[in-house]
This record gives structure tokens, C-alpha cells and sequence, in this order.
């Protein structure tokens, strides 16, 4: 009855699966910032992970003539780099003061491209162009059913792909009229759904363009559309369309317009003033908990015409006040889950070893997956989980980027009790396990080896003076000294901190006899060793034959010698 309980758990029980996670159901650090250029990546990560931040949000665009997969890849992994997590929003190209308005079916070539790159994190967050209310976002044309079917079309094939994509609309201007140039958002949204009804199907969260109007100047404290708090009457004017699905929030664009810039404006707010504005924000505005990403517009912006949205100061490495406000911000360490995958060359622990010893255990590590395996952070460790626990020290795992190899080394000491153990090998990341090696450890009392062999010519080969050697490769793991050979036969006892199954080479020392090997493969109980002769010649005893072993033979009796080569 038990076993049934445990087989309906393990079938009920939730389990991260290959599909795009709610964001909101880890750690997250929602605080991030828009960028037009790559470059700036570095920059943008000491703003996002400021304040005991990590892995905050950065807004991108990619165009369609700039499909890159190693330029991009390049983005993506200096993204992983420096713990940040990437939004792209599609575009296609400019034509004169507008945007091309997007091919139907151009999804699959933004699918293929998307889907080729190794992401920072399994979320692959994309939003499917820009503010198409406006008609020079769309072709100079003004067409909610024809998004509408764009997105429901790039979203699927996006899907197809993988379903790590997290598929986002794009977002609207929200402060828009209907004036021929623009659409009002409300009109907007409602005729995609009329053309669309299961749009939200086929999403995964909701995007915004909250800005603070009129005039991108406005209020912290003004509520209702239009404002800081767009995203607010964005998600009940959704509700009263009857959409139920709950949307995570990404405020993808929002700020204030400041008075610096190609041409000082008086009229605006000061830097300063922006960034105490920021400030605000983030203690009374962006405490929503739906609030998954903020990327205010726009970390640098060298000319017209967003000159006064920039945050970087034009023509310097500086930033305005704006910038270190926005660093001062307490900020959560974000825990977004990454596609964890390693192979080894081979089983870090063999099937079989040794009660009572000890053991260096290696194998080749490959990192397969998203993140940079590395213990410096404390995000990362490795740890051998037996029943019951062996003594087990690891040492720490080389920096393995994606696609790199490191080499695994575990010291244990194996109990002294022979027996069956099952074990695991696991990387942890986030405290989150991955088995990336199991099975059971047969231990096996320590084996012995029996050596049989002949001195010189002898009619009996006896001696109470031989040594014998154990070496694994070039480290000597065992020597026995005083081993008594009879009757040309030896057995050497309680060999430990050996494999059993693993070839060693094994040295027979006798006096005044050149010392003789063998390659043998132990057995786990007894393993007969045939060593080849061993000849009568190291008159020195130095374990060689040179010109001194004649010198050292004059000293010696001749029926000594003789009795060495031949005799009883």
C-alpha cells in the first residue's frame, strides 16, 4: 500500500519540466534597464546588480539584418558573464522615419536564429516588436488584426521551437490618440482580440510602456493610465475584455526625459530630480508583486532623438545623478533557473572497491548547458551522497564556461564494512540538485595477489628478503617488505586503496637480482602474478646493471655466486 502511495506522489508531484517558468516563482531581481547598444552590457550590470543585486533584467533590440548568431552569442555570453538576463524585442529595419512593417511568414526565420543560441537562462523572453499603435511602427499603417496574427503566428512557431520561449506582446503607447497617426490602445487591444480570441493562449506574460506623461514628465504619485502606473489600468481593462489569465508584468520602457542633453530644456526636470524620481518609483510604484522586469529608457542615447532619456552623459564615460540613484536601490539576488547538463568521459566512481581505503577518483567533466559552473559564488557544489555517507573530500571544480571541460577529482575513504552502497554524484546550483551520476559501489575486503617466479636457474627459488611493489602508473601504492618467497611462490595480503578491474604494475626486489615486473589486472579476491626470471647480475644492489656490479662481483665468495645462479 505504501509503494502505491509513493508511485501516485511521484506522478502528482509538480516537476520542472522544458517549458518557460513562471519568472515570479524564484528569487528575482526585477530591477534592469533598456540598451541599443551591446557594448554597454558591462555597464548595465553594475547598475542592475547594484545594492546586492544579481541577474537583473537588460532590454535589447535585434533586427532581422543583423541575425548574427556568433555576434549575438558572443552578447549572450558576456551576459552570462556578468548574471544578466536578456529581453529581446524583435525588429525588423527602418525605412526613412518609419519600421518595415514585418513579413507573416518571417517567424520562422526569427525562430531558427533564436532558437540556435545558447541563452543566459532557460527563459528565452521575446517580445514581438514595438508599439504597433503607432503607424510608423508598423509599416506607416495602423493594423490590430494583422498583429494580432503576426503574434499569434510568431508565438507558435517560437513554441515549436522550444518551448523555453517566454513570448511577450509588444508594448503600446498607452497615452496614444486615434489621430490617424496612432491608435488608442484600448480600440487597439480590443480589435486584436476580436481577431484573435485565444491570443492570450498563446502568451506568457504581459508588456508595458508605463511612462510617467504628459510629456514623459509626470508624477510619481499620478495614478491611472498614463502614467507610472499604466501597467495598472493596462491589467483591468484585460480583465474587463475577459481575459482571466494571470500575466506576469515587464515595464519594458518607462523613465523621465531630463534638461540635459544636445540642447538643454529648461522647462524638463533635472537629472538630479529624475533620479530622486527613480528613487520613488521603486518604493511606491514597482512593489507590485505581478512586476517581473523594469528597464527604464535608456541607459545611453548619444544623440537626437532620445538625448534626454539617456542616462550616459554625451560624449563621456559618465552617467547622470540618475544612475547612481537607480544603484541605491535595494535590490533582490536573483535565482533564474539555467538548463543544467553535464557529461563525463567516463564513471567518476568505478563499480567496485576497496573496504577501508582510500582514493583519488577523477573523470573529464563537460559543461552542456547554460550556466558557468563555478564554485568561486557559492552557487555551485559538488558532493557524493552515499548510504551510509563515506568520508568524502572534493576538490574544487575548475571556472567551466558552456561547452568547456574541467577535470572532477574526489578524495573518499571507503568504510571498512564490505557490503553494497548506492550513490549519487550531484551538482547543486541554487541549492538546486542534479544527479549526474548514480548507481551502486560494491566494496570488496582488500584482495591479495600471489606471485610465483625463479632465480636464475635455481632448482627451487626460497628467500625471506624479497620486496614486493605496487604501483598505480608512476605512484608506488603499496611496498611490502620481508616477503617470503617459497618455493618460487609469494603471496602478498590485504592490498588496499586499489581498484579491483584496474591494471597495476606490480616490481618483485630480490637481492643481488635485477628486479623484475609485470602489468597485471587485480582480481577482487586473488590474482596469480607470473614474473619473468630474475637474473643474478645486481651485484651492487643498486637495482641495475652497470661496470660497478663487475667491481662489486670481485668482492663476493665464488660459491656465493655460483649458489645465485643455480642449486638448491
Amino acid at each position: 500500500m505504501a509503494f502505491i502511495l509513493l508511485v501516485i506522489l511521484i506522478v502528482l508531484l509538480p516537476a520542472h519540466v522544458a517549458a518557460a517558468y513562471d519568472p515570479l516563482s524564484v528569487p528575482n531581481n526585477r530591477f534592469g534597464i533598456h540598451i541599443v547598444d551591446p557594448n554597454d552590457v558591462a555597464d548595465a550590470a553594475k547598475l542592475v546588480n547594484s545594492s546586492k543585486g544579481d541577474w537583473g533584467y537588460v532590454t535589447l533590440v535585434i533586427q532581422e539584418n543583423d541575425r548574427d548568431i556568433g555576434k549575438w552569442q558572443r552578447v549572450f555570453d558576456t551576459m552570462r558573464a556578468l548574471h544578466l538576463i536578456p529581453i529581446v524585442r524583435l525588429a525588423t529595419q527602418s525605412e526613412g522615419d518609419a519600421w518595415k512593417k514585418p513579413y507573416a511568414d518571417s517567424g520562422a526565420d526569427w525562430a531558427k536564429f533564436l532558437n540556435a543560441l545558447n541563452w543566459p537562462i532557460e527563459n528565452r523572453y521575446v517580445i514581438v516588436f514595438n508599439e504597433p499603435n503607432h503607424a510608423n511602427e508598423w509599416g506607416r499603417t495602423i493594423d490590430p488584426e494583422g498583429y494580432a496574427h503576426i503574434l499569434v503566428s510568431y508565438a507558435q512557431l517560437l513554441k515549436r521551437a522550444s518551448e523555453d520561449f517566454f513570448v511577450l506582446p509588444a508594448g503600446l503607447d498607452v497615452s496614444a490618440s486615434s489621430d490617424g497617426r496612432s491608435l488608442d490602445a484600448a480600440v487597439f487591444i480590443q480589435r486584436m482580440l476580436n481577431a484573435e480570441p485565444a491570443l492570450f493562449d498563446h502568451l506568457d506574460g504581459w508588456t508595458s510602456h508605463s511612462y510617467p506623461n504628459p510629456a514623459f514628465s509626470g508624477s510619481v504619485f499620478a495614478v491611472g493610465r498614463g502614467t507610472l502606473r499604466s501597467f495598472l489600468w493596462e491589467r483591468e481593462y484585460l480583465k474587463q475584455l475577459g481575459v482571466t489569465k494571470k500575466l506576469p508584468v515587464f515595464i519594458t520602457e518607462t523613465g523621465w526625459v531630463h534638461r540635459e542633453g544636445v540642447q538643454t530644456n529648461s522647462g524638463l526636470l533635472s537629472s538630479d530630480q529624475v533620479g530622486a524620481n527613480f528613487l520613488l518609483a521603486a518604493a511606491q510604484v514597482w512593489t507590485d508583486p505581478d512586476i517581473v522586469a523594469i528597464t527604464p529608457f535608456v541607459l545611453n542615447y548619444q544623440g537626437l532623438p532620445f538625448d534626454h532619456f539617456s542616462w550616459k552623459k554625451l560624449g563621456s564615460q559618465e552617467y547622470y545623478p540618475q544612475y547612481g540613484a537607480y544603484q541605491q536601490i535595494g535590490k533582490l539576488s536573483g535565482q533564474p533557473y539555467q538548463r543544467e547538463k553535464y557529461s563525463l568521459e567516463h564513471r567518476l566512481v568505478p563499480g567496485s572497491l576497496v573496504a577501508g581505503s582510500t582514493y583519488v577518483l577523477s573523470a573529464l567533466l563537460k559543461n552542456e548547458g547554460q550556466g558557468i559552473l563555478s564554485e568561486q559564488g557559492g552557487d555551485y557544489s559538488v558532493e557524493l551522497v552515499t548510504t551510509p555517507p563515506f568520508l568524502a573530500v572534493r576538490e574544487p571544480l575548475p571556472v567551466m564556461e558552456p561547452g568547456q571541460y574541467g577535470t572532477m577529482k574526489l578524495h573518499i575513504e571507503t568504510p571498512n564494512a564490505p557490503g553494497v552502497y548506492p550513490y549519487e554524484v550531484v551538482i547543486r546550483h541554487f541549492n538546486r540538485p542534479l544527479v549526474i551520476e548514480s548507481g551502486t559501489l560494491t566494496l570488496v575486503p582488500p584482495p591479495s595477489i600471489e606471485v610465483r617466479t625463479q632465480f636464475g636457474w635455481k632448482a627451487d627459488s626460497n628467500t625471506t628478503s624479497a620486496t614486493v611493489l605496487v604501483y598505480d602508473h608512476l605512484t608506488l601504492i603499496h611496498k611490502v617488505q620481508g616477503v617470503a618467497i617459497t618455493h618460487g611462490k609469494a603471496v602478498v595480503n590485504d592490498l588496499r586503496n586499489v581498484i579491483p578491474g584496474n591494471t597495476y604494475r606490480v616490481v618483485v626486489l630480490v637481492p643481488y637480482y635485477l628486479p623484475r615486473q609485470t602489468i597485471a589486472t587485480l582480481k577482487p579476491d586473488t590474482t596469480p602474478i607470473h614474473m619473468p626470471r630474475l637474473y643474478p647480475v645486481d651485484f651492487n644492489q643498486d637495482g641495475s646493471l652497470t661496470l660497478t656490479d663487475f667491481f662489486a662481483l670481485l668482492k663476493l665468495q665464488p660459491n656465493f655466486i655460483a649458489s645465485l645462479f643455480a642449486g638448491n
